[in-house]
């Protein structure tokens, strides 16, 4: 029998940052989980993802390809920036 790998734990720090991006996102959209899971069922045909989509948002478990499939339905991208970039932009405000 194969040996199983240990199940990967998102840290709490970066589950936090996970969260805050996508709460940080929906609330720009004006969007509920609720709203959110209506639209994928309804533009991607998911059926029953209310109640993942909650399990994701409260583990921060979401794929990278679900974070970019949900982006692109609001005509979004992720980008990739040094986090240098970020807080000089931060700070210039």
């Amino acid at each position: 029998m194969r040996e199983q790998k240990p199940k990967y734990i998102v840290p709490d720090q970066i589950k936090k940052r996970v969260q805050d991006f996508l709460n940080e996102f929906m609330e720009s959209q004006n969007l509920t989980k609720a709203g959110l899971a209506r639209i994928l069922e309804e533009k991607l045909g998911r059926s029953g993802c209310r109640t993942n989509l909650v399990k994701k948002f409260s583990n921060a478990t979401f794929q990278l390809a679900e974070v970019m499939e949900i982006l692109d339905l609001f005509d979004c991208e992720l980008k990739i920036v040094p986090k240098t970039s970020i807080e000089a932009a931060e700070n210039k405000d």
